[in-house]
């Protein structure tokens, strides 16, 4: 049998890459997105910690109501976080305060300048 060529050899399976597709939303990108933004509440760095861009986070919003919805959530927990937060922080020295100072049960007392 010379002169007759080999059948080529079965192509293996394709590989799965060992890097995830950060092309495209998954589910589990999707509910880890607002579990970071639920944590942190940037949006930005929210979408960095799955491998998307701050864009496709608002792009999937726009197309998705019940992704909207979870994000709306996230937000609201993580303005909660901070602001119990500042609660549970000392009062703020009076030079660091945004009101004004001296504080106007001290201003026109008699004796102070006199």
């Amino acid at each position: 049998m010379r002169g007759m060529q080999q059948p080529p050899p079965p192509q293996s399976p394709r590989r799965a890459s060992a890097r995830p597709d950060n092309s495209r939303w998954t589910g589990d990108k999707a509910a880890e997105f607002i579990k970071v933004l639920a944590g942190c509440g940037m949006v930005a760095r929210a979408a960095r910690s799955v491998g998307m861009s701050r864009q496709a986070a608002y792009r999937l919003r726009a197309r998705a109501p019940q992704f909207a919805f979870l994000w709306d959530e996230a937000v609201k927990v993580a303005a909660a976080r901070k602001a119990a937060a500042r609660r549970g922080r000392g009062p703020v020295h009076p030079l660091l305060s945004r009101a004004p100072y001296p504080p106007e049960d001290m201003r026109d007392r008699p004796g102070r300048d006199g």
